[in-house]
């Protein structure tokens, strides 16, 4: 599966993408571990020389 794909298959609340000189920093929601793995995926794609930190906090829904 691409990761348009995958993007399109997850949930992100209050997604924020800080970008940085060397690094990226994603902070939100994820409803899934699965859709914070893809939000790493998409940033490293986007920004392949920086560092990502993925401070997505992985939340279900009751």
């Amino acid at each position: 599966m691409d990761l348009i794909q995958q993007l399109a298959s997850v949930v992100v609340r209050d997604l924020c993408v800080d970008v940085g000189f060397e690094s990226v920093v994603l902070t939100g929601r994820a409803d899934s571990w699965h859709g914070k793995q893809v939000a790493t995926s998409a940033a490293r794609s986007m920004y392949p020389k920086h560092r990502i930190e993925n401070l997505l906090e992985v939340t279900t829904v009751r």
